[in-house]
């Protein structure tokens, strides 16, 4: 099955930072309050044409994402230039997760720089 807590947020605006504190920083996954969730990989999609940059990964404990103290950093993935046109699919790339998270913790992901129609991510995965 596949959960997403944000399946159509943009990211699209700057982080800046490693500690997943910025306010810029999408939710894109909180696992099952109860069970917990399984995360198979998350999928970026491409909005339309955006500049290079690079998608960091945030595990989050529940508590507030602008507290430096409840996230880790876990990955990053180079997200390149992308250019939309008419007669041609935009990139999709897929991030490898294989994650079992705690109940109540969550995904959330920022990018490096600021990018023109931004990205999409979704997380696949779900209560099993």
């Amino acid at each position: 099955s596949t959960t997403s807590s944000a399946m159509a947020a943009d990211i699209l605006t700057a982080t800046g930072d490693y500690t997943g504190a910025s306010a810029n920083h999408q939710l894109v996954f909180t696992a099952d309050a109860t069970n917990g969730s399984y995360v198979r990989r998350l999928r970026f999609t491409a909005k339309g044409t955006n500049t290079a940059s690079v998608a960091r990964i945030y595990i989050n404990n529940g508590g507030a994402n602008t507290a430096a103290a409840n996230n880790s950093f876990y990955g990053q993935v180079s997200l390149p230039a992308t250019t939309a046109i008419n007669t041609a699919a935009t990139v999709e790339l897929d991030y490898p997760m294989e994650l079992a998270l705690d109940p109540g913790f969550r995904i959330y992901v920022g990018v490096g720089t600021t990018v023109a129609a931004g990205w999409v991510c979704v997380a696949v995965g779900g209560k099993y």
